[in-house]
């Protein structure tokens, strides 16, 4: 599946290119929302995560400015919970979460 690419700044101030999925299937083989919610909230804050792809080892930047439906998979939702207004907050004009 081809994602169309969009051009953002890393953390360094250098720019690369980034796929823009309208749907991101977050955390289906990590737990993100039970074990990583703070970390989500940081990336989600700096718009873009760099992803390893587990199959050949390429990095990729993955950017959430095109998101419109974020899923998150999960056995523990508590310690997300606590960051869900912010969540809201940063995405409520974006995405949708179910």
């Amino acid at each position: 599946m081809n994602w169309e690419k969009i051009e953002i700044n890393l953390d360094d101030g250098t720019k690369t290119m980034a796929q823009a999925p309208v749907i991101i299937s977050a955390s289906r083989s990590t737990d993100i929302p039970a074990f990583y919610a703070d970390w989500l909230v940081d990336r989600l804050s700096k718009g873009y995560v760099k992803w390893k792809n587990p199959f050949n080892g390429v990095p990729l930047y993955v950017c959430f400015n095109k998101a419109r439906l974020v899923v998150f998979w999960t056995k523990n939702l508590k310690p997300i919970l606590q960051h869900l207004v912010c969540l809201f907050i940063k995405l409520h004009n974006q995405s949708t979460f179910v």
